[in-house]
């Protein structure tokens, strides 16, 4: 059975570029309990990559720019699962960073999984990519539970995707209409010598954090909002940080933020592909009180979760899903260069189930997810939590900020930042 691609999913396909390759992905780290035999991994993650009918497609793509996924006859799980041994974290560092820079091949089953041996402690790392036209945030966590040991949630695959009317409503013309015109009053030139924006052909890194919920929960009680409002603040302050050194960062600096909004049903949408919107967010790296850049965040998010995620510049997503297929395969190379006119970085937030996970007997212990970088963009931010930890992963071509303990020291400098803001007034810790 076959089944076709979204517009916005071959917006995704056709955007894809050797500088800019547009795959999410996952770098998790397991504790075992015994030796590990890298081979007898990588066979359990094929066995089970096996049984998922989303892992066994790829897009066949028509004469009218439209894509159908369909079953690849030549599928061989071995081919996407691979096994790497390296000593340091240095050196797993840089081999992460090297795999997430390579793209996938899109004339199969666009999806790899990497096991690396060799971590401190006896550890591995399981680094998982899935190409953007495959699946969004959420899609990608089912398909990814699917790999887990049997405990693990069952979250549904891809059901059919239901044939779109030719003819569209007139509600349906006046949303796209609306949202058009906002994404186009929301455009703006891009920022000379900014250092969010810069030439894609620089080498890119991955670089990976960990904090502790137990202190953002402190702060978001103190001050109230949301996990994810806290979470922002920390992320504006490393970045103020970052542009304040490049004297970017001016009394009324902002960074604009596309923060992706979920939009499938909380009731378990199953459905392929991409089904996502997103907010449009001015991250205030010019403000230097940090109870000042939470209170600006939290306030801009209540604004946008009030209007919804079908309006204003954030719902990009969802005029792209409105435009037929042959377009974006005439435009991809034009319109995937003109994100520095509407965002300057991404800032994804990845839900995780908060029970234990485990694979082939060994506990998970950590899950950073790793967000694409539009073209022109610096960097692109992904946080995910997963039981008592957040975790904050980079995906960035500045030197600077691919270093992990720069990354370690500012946030946890902010961190205590909005933790003695707590002792001002007066809140115990």
């Amino acid at each position: 059975m076959t089944e076709q691609l979204s517009p916005l999913d071959i917006a995704f396909l056709a955007m894809e570029g050797n500088s800019n390759p547009l795959h999410l992905g996952a770098v998790a780290t397991f504790a075992p309990t015994t030796p590990v035999h890298p081979a007898r991994i990588a066979a359990v993650l094929c066995e089970r990559a096996q049984e998922i009918p989303r892992l066994r497609q790829r897009a066949r793509t028509s004469l009218l720019g439209g894509a159908r996924w369909v079953e690849d006859p030549g599928f061989v799980p071995e081919d996407h699962v691979f096994t790497h041994h390296v000593r340091g974290r240095d050196r797993f560092a840089t081999l992460v960073s090297h795999l997430m820079a390579q793209p996938l091949d899109l004339a199969r089953p666009p999806w790899e999984l990497h096991v690396i041996t060799g971590l401190a402690g006896g550890r591995f790392a399981v680094v998982a990519k899935l190409h953007h036209s495959l699946c969004d945030g959420m899609k990608a966590v089912g398909l990814g539970l699917q790999l887990f040991d049997a405990s693990r949630l069952s979250i549904p695959d891809a059901l059919p995707v239901q044939a779109r009317s030719i003819i569209p409503s007139l509600r349906g013309i006046k949303d796209t209409i609306d949202i058009a015109s906002s994404v186009l009053m929301n455009t703006r030139p891009p920022t000379l010598n900014s250092p969010v924006l810069t030439a894609s052909s620089r080498p890119r890194r991955v670089v990976m954090s960990r904090l502790d919920l137990a202190d953002v929960h402190r702060i978001r009680r103190a001050h109230g909002g949301t996990v994810n409002d806290v979470l922002l603040a920390l992320v504006t302050g490393a970045l103020r940080h970052w542009l304040s050194a490049h004297g970017s960062a001016g009394p009324d600096s902002v960074v604009r933020a596309l923060i992706p909004v979920n939009q499938r049903s909380r009731s378990g949408d199953g459905a392929a592909g991409n089904q996502i919107s997103g907010f449009l967010v001015s991250l205030p790296v010019g403000e230097p009180d940090p109870l000042e850049r939470l209170r600006s965040v939290r306030e801009q998010m209540e604004t946008a979760k009030a209007a919804g995620p079908d309006r204003g510049a954030g719902a990009l997503p969802l005029l792209a899903d409105k435009v037929p297929p042959f377009v974006h395969r005439l435009a991809a190379p034009v319109a995937s260069r003109c994100a520095p006119l509407l965002f300057d970085t991404l800032v994804t937030s990845v839900p995780l189930p908060s029970v234990p996970l485990s694979l082939d007997g060994a506990a998970l212990c950590e899950m950073y997810p790793v967000a694409p970088v539009a073209p022109g963009h610096a960097v692109g931010i992904a946080l995910s939590v997963y039981r008592s930890s957040v975790h904050v992963c980079l995906n960035t071509n500045q030197s600077w900020m691919s270093d992990a303990q720069w990354l370690d020291g500012v946030l946890r400098r902010e961190l205590a930042a909005l933790q003695d803001a707590r002792e001002l007034v007066g809140l115990p810790r």
